[in-house]
């Protein structure tokens, strides 16, 4: 493997269940322990793999040193430490930088997790201790960010999200990239089927009982359990809900005033149609 591979995604899109999967897949189809295993694919913008990789602290830079910084640390891991990588970065060029946080010279192959946006307010809200009515106005700003430091010390540097359809289309239109995008939709209606093709993207064992094994290993009702038993260190402070909450798709239905999915689709309409949400 040369560069980083990436899983990307827009924060509770299902990036944490495909990794998962693959730090099951990676060890042969074996139960994993969430708070151990999932490291295996860890985050790109932890702080202690930034500052490792950049040769000092990102807790003496300001957001846009570290923004102006990110490019270049990201090449070092891409050259030193080349493996599969969490992210929720936006691909496009935040302000005050010159080029993306993670460049495409540094950039393997990326698989692109997309939820419908509606699921995602609903997701976000619990998992930041947000309403959901917050939840719908992050993700139609373009300067969302995650990240920041205060009043603690963040286990991540800056992360620039932006939008959810700025994210979408950053890296589904990002041009030269080795790219595989999956619905979490999709992934849930014939996960035998959609985890084969990412197995076979990833060059990984595709066959069908090696997949079924995985999966099995990583099923929300697995995953749910063992964060109920042990906990689970990725769930935010602020969370009013286990990490693991409902893992479905389409609980907005029910679960989001009707004005606030009236809101989304106004705000994030035409990629939601390109992606055929209705």
């Amino acid at each position: 493997m040369s560069g980083l591979t990436l899983i990307a995604s827009y924060p509770k899109s299902g990036n944490t269940w495909l990794r998962a999967f693959l730090a099951s897949h990676l060890r042969g189809g074996q139960p994993i322990d969430l708070n151990v295993d999932l490291a295996r694919i860890a985050n790109l913008s932890a702080r202690i793999l930034q500052d490792r990789h950049a040769g000092l602290e990102h807790a003496d830079l300001t957001p846009q040193e570290v923004a102006l910084l990110r490019p270049l640390t990201s090449r070092r891991v891409a050259h030193d430490q080349p493996d599969f990588y969490k992210t929720h970065d936006c691909n496009f060029v935040p302000p005050g930088a010159r080029e993306p946080a993670i460049p495409a010279d540094a950039i393997n192959r990326v698989v692109y997790i997309v939820r419908d946006p509606r699921d995602v307010a609903i997701s976000l809200a619990h998992h930041f201790g947000w309403s959901v009515a917050a939840s719908v106005e992050r993700m139609a700003d373009s300067a969302f960010r995650m990240g920041r430091s205060s009043p603690c010390l963040n286990m991540n540097v800056e992360q620039w999200v932006s939008s959810w359809s700025a994210h979408v289309e950053s890296w589904l239109d990002a041009a030269g990239l080795r790219l595989l995008p999956l619905r979490y939709e999709d992934l849930l209606a014939d996960p035998l089927q959609r985890f084969t093709e990412l197995c076979r993207f990833l060059d990984l064992d595709d066959t069908r009982q090696a997949v079924s094994r995985s999966l099995e290993a990583s099923s929300f009702s697995v995953l749910a359990s063992q964060e109920a038993r042990t906990g689970f260190r990725e769930r935010h402070r602020a969370s009013n809900a286990p990490f693991f909450r409902a893992g479905g798709a389409g609980g907005w239905r029910s679960g989001l005033a009707p004005e606030l999915a009236e809101r989304l689709a106004a705000d994030q309409g035409r990629v939601m149609a390109r992606l055929a949400y209705r």
